[in-house]
């Protein structure tokens, strides 16, 4: 690339092909700047008579804004080819400094174009921790085309990549509405996919869209409470999905809760069942601080033993001798109703 002063007059600034934007705001730059100056020279690339901004489009647009008459830039030739222009552009982008989420969609929609997507470099998909898979420069591609407001929501850093990923071939109404609530309850990887997941097994199973049920009226209620904070908010709403995706599960949960309520064992007791209710692995954990309140919790859990209240536990739905289905067979159920829906 030659490097030669450019005036304003020759850049047309309004032409942003080249144009990556981080979508997340910054003064690192600004102040660099107003200190120095423009330290690394703008990239162009020459249209005709003209030229046209690959590379420093704030650079250039801080120069023209205090007055400058132009800059010195790097300037590409006419002739050269665009996919060796992007390749520049997007190494200098990918290996200069961090990327955000917004920014690695806008360059993973580029490369589809330019490369398609078998044909990819792949140090820029290493160099951007992209998987290889055939798929995933295609949700890439779908996101950066979810237009300001997704791509906002992706500059955050409240997104998690996976979770992105995975709702970037839902609709928009839905995409952008659980992609805003994830941004709001700002919850760890793990359990934004997890919220993902359970909507969308949801929505599968009922014929409804993603948004349909982030905006059911008990969804809203938690979301739009002024009473919690985000991590309270994260847990009511991580219950409630997990309630809906499971409901025989979550009905045994809320009745064992109030057999224990009811049958009222000592404060230094805990019945705790299997995971899911499966098996016959039941434990009884006991707190004490010593030998003399380890007698009265037992003395007085001696009634509640040898009473019939006790079996009132290992009921299901309060029918004596009815037992309580597997995890496993109360997961096949929720999946055959899902599968049935599918059809």
């Amino acid at each position: 690339m030659d490097l030669r002063f450019a005036t304003f007059s020759e850049i047309d600034l309004d032409n942003r092909t080249f144009e990556i934007r981080r979508f997340a705001a910054s003064t690192r730059l600004k102040d660099s700047l107003a200190r120095f100056g423009i330290l690394d020279p703008p990239w162009l690339q020459q249209k005709g008579a003209q030229y046209i901004a690959v590379d420093g489009f704030q650079r250039l647009g801080w120069a023209k804004e205090n007055g400058a008459k132009g800059a010195v830039c790097r300037i590409f030739g006419q002739d050269c080819d665009i996919r060796e222009v992007w390749s520049r552009r997007i190494e200098k982008k990918i290996f200069e400094s961090g990327i955000n989420l917004a920014e690695k969609a806008q360059i993973m929609s580029v490369l589809i174009v330019a490369f398609q997507s078998q044909e990819i470099p792949s140090f820029f998909l290493s160099g951007m921790n992209v998987s290889n898979r055939p798929d995933v420069p295609a949700k890439w591609a779908l996101l950066s085309a979810g237009g300001t407001e997704t791509l906002e929501m992706l500059a955050s850093g409240a997104i998690a990549e996976r979770a992105a990923l995975e709702v970037a071939e839902w609709d928009e109404r839905s995409r952008d509405s659980l992609l805003s609530v994830l941004k709001a309850l700002k919850c760890s990887a793990s359990i934004q996919v997890e919220i993902v997941e359970h909507i969308r097994e949801i929505a599968v199973r009922e014929q409804k869209s993603g948004a349909d049920i982030i905006e059911a009226p008990r969804s809203r209620e938690i979301l739009m409470s002024g009473d919690l904070n985000h991590r309270q908010k994260t847990q009511a709403l991580r219950t409630l999905l997990a309630e809906l995706r499971y409901p025989r599960l979550s009905s045994r949960q809320n009745q064992f809760r109030r057999d224990l309520e009811a049958l009222g064992l000592p404060s230094g007791i805990r019945i705790i069942p299997p995971p899911a209710f499966e098996g016959n692995n039941w434990e009884m954990e006991l707190s004490f601080n010593g030998p003399e309140e380890l007698r009265k919790i037992v003395h007085s859990a001696r009634s509640i033993v040898e009473s019939d209240r006790l079996d009132a536990i290992w009921r299901w739905d309060r029918r004596p001798g009815s037992p309580l289905p597997s995890a496993a067979a109360r997961q096949k159920q929720d999946e055959n109703k899902t599968t049935s829906n599918e059809g």
